[in-house]
């Protein structure tokens, strides 16, 4: 458990990056998915899932943000398997 303070200043800034004045409901709710797709945070998929329909976003859109994750994770994974052997190679 956080400390109260640690506690407060964490829901500050989590409130502050939710509720941003910059981007718009449904871009923040797909960015906040796409986040909890990225790390395989189960609560926060399920959480930001319930908020899939008010933030207007349609099915296809969502399909869009997960291939966008799978891309940018697939890519992390090649690098580091390219990483890995050329490091070998040059053993």
């Amino acid at each position: 458990m956080l400390p109260q303070k640690q506690k407060e200043a964490f829901d500050a800034f989590y409130d502050s990056a939710r509720h941003n004045t910059v981007l718009d409901e449904k871009t923040t709710v797909m960015i906040h998915m796409a986040v909890a797709m990225a790390v395989a945070c189960y609560p926060c998929m399920e959480y930001y899932s319930s908020q899939l329909s008010d933030a207007g976003i349609t099915d296809e859109e969502l399909g869009v943000v997960q291939s966008i994750v799978m891309a940018v994770c697939g890519g992390r994974v090649n690098a580091q398997v390219q990483e890995l052997l050329g490091d070998k190679k040059s053993e």
